[in-house]
């Protein structure tokens, strides 16, 4: 009530009655769920003409972020957005130094996005979210930052992945390494043992980044090299105690590969669920990594995950989440998102007192993410028809997997073997989702993997869906899906592996 009394009058709250609005049943027969590209035009009016379109409040900046279409997403980023982040931050902060007290003792490695990225033609900056956070870390946090925000800025991957992992490897007192996603911890350990020599030589001499010469930990690090070939985290930082990151979703995979890079008493604090258009959890408990939704913030609606996939959606609020149970998450935010279905799927995994937590499990139908991409089916759908065109083809049935184990996506095709598929494929799609792009560009998604099937494929595919119960009338080809949901064989009509 209090998000609906605030933006009343603007053209958003006057097309949908705000102000009459008394209760929840009200709100939930008077407001329709919502999807991004529904709020697109009142975002960009608002942004065009200074007024409340969809918020009370002007932005002060927005979170960009990739869309269904090949336009990116701007999320409103209002001051009362950034206080909140900050609120929450602080938070987090002491509920991790209670479980974990040295945690901030030493220096912080934190590694997110730049806040800034780029300015709209009114002026106004739009970034991440994660560089907002980076920013709005308590003052005893961000004054150990090992990472010069400039480095965040760089826009040469290799270069700027590079110096990430140098300025981290002149610091020997790391207690806390901060960032979203394990694969960018990952592909440090990679750079490290890659190239070694180079990255110690810089230490000892310094750069023009701001690395300041430091021969004796450049001699140190020798002398660590030559006792171990292999170096982890835990030779190079030997008082870590904490690393925050996702533990959950497509990110489950990668823990095992983290632990091994660190020492038994180094713990690993999940993140929370975060996403560019709202915060949706805070860790509260470190020790066993539970999370309360933010309902100091947001008002949160929930359809069981087997009702809203068969059509059968019915809305519940967060008194009456079962726990053990999967659901989409429908959040109404102080920042313009009224009843908007972002398309993920939380579990309830406990109690806090009388608050139920929540983890992410992973997107809903038709998006996939591996390291933070969202890849969307509709991208899929547009690249493979831009590929058809292009190459004067035409072919009966394609598919696109999301491994998370691989970091890797497969597409497949109904078709003749044919050449620059995977190029013409990776160019479009970087061009349809700027954060494809990004995670392609910085290593931390693999290259996109083509296979050719055989044309029978189709039908085998639909036998199969619906052998396992999928009703004919409703039965319809997902074109993208994670590969854990799809337990379809196609091995068996493979023509040809890789092919070009």
């Amino acid at each position: 009530m209090q998000i609906l009394d605030k933006n009343r009058n603007t053209d958003i709250g006057k097309k949908f009655g705000f102000s009459k609005i008394k209760n929840y049943a009200d709100f939930q027969k008077t407001v329709p769920v919502r999807h991004y590209e529904d709020l697109r035009e009142f975002i960009a009016r608002q942004e065009d003409d200074q007024k409340p379109c969809i918020t009370a409040e002007q932005p002060v900046m927005y979170a960009q972020t990739s869309g269904t279409t090949g336009k990116p997403k701007y999320i409103p980023i209002l001051p009362e957005t950034i206080k909140q982040y900050r609120c929450s931050q602080h938070c987090v902060a002491y509920a991790i130094h209670s479980a974990m007290p040295k945690t901030y003792s030493g220096k912080v490695l934190a590694i997110v996005s730049p806040a800034v990225e780029g300015y709209l033609p009114s002026g106004t900056p739009y970034g991440s979210m994660s560089g907002l956070i980076y920013r709005s870390m308590p003052e005893f946090v961000s004054a150990n930052y090992v990472i010069p925000a400039s480095v965040f800025e760089v826009a040469d991957y290799e270069l700027k992945y590079r110096l990430i992992t140098v300025f981290a490897l002149a610091e020997e007192n790391i207690t806390l390494i901060a960032t979203a996603n394990p694969s960018t911890l990952l592909k440090i350990a990679e750079i490290l043992n890659t190239h070694w020599a180079a990255l110690v030589h810089e230490i000892g001499t310094g750069n023009s980044y701001g690395l300041h010469a430091n021969p004796q930990r450049a001699e140190a690090l020798k002398n660590l090299h030559a006792r171990k070939c292999v170096i982890i985290f835990a030779d190079i930082w030997p008082n870590l105690q904490t690393v925050t990151t996702w533990t959950y979703g497509s990110c489950a995979v990668l823990i095992p590969g983290l632990k091994r890079q660190l020492s038994a008493t180094t713990r690993i604090v999940e993140m929370g669920y975060l996403s560019s258009e709202f915060r949706g959890s805070i860790t509260i408990d470190a020790v066993r990594n539970k999370a309360i939704p933010t309902i100091h913030e947001n008002f949160f609606e929930f359809v069981a995950r087997d009702r809203w996939d068969d059509n059968t959606a019915e809305f519940q609020t967060i008194s009456s989440l079962v726990e053990g149970k999967q659901y989409y998450v429908i959040v109404t935010t102080q920042n313009g998102l009224y009843r908007y279905f972002i398309n993920d799927i939380i579990e309830v995994d406990g109690w806090y007192n009388g608050t139920p937590t929540i983890r992410f499990v992973q997107k809903g139908k038709g998006v996939v993410n591996l390291t933070g991409e969202k890849l969307y089916e509709s991208q899929v759908i547009e690249a493979v028809n831009r590929i058809k065109l292009a190459l004067n083809i035409d072919f009966n049935f394609f598919m696109m997997l999301g491994c998370p184990d691989l970091l890797r996506y497969t597409l497949y095709i109904a078709a003749e073997p044919f050449a620059q598929v995977t190029v013409l494929l990776e160019k479009h799609l970087s061009d349809l989702n700027i954060e494809f792009s990004a995670k392609r560009q910085s290593g931390r998604l693999l290259q996109t993997s083509v296979c050719f099937v055989s044309r029978m494929t189709a039908d085998a595919y639909k036998k199969h869906c619906l052998e396992q119960g999928q009703r004919e009338g409703q039965f319809k080809f997902l074109k993208l899906q994670n590969s854990r949901d799809c337990a379809f064989d196609f091995e068996p009509y493979k023509v040809n592996v890789h092919a070009d």
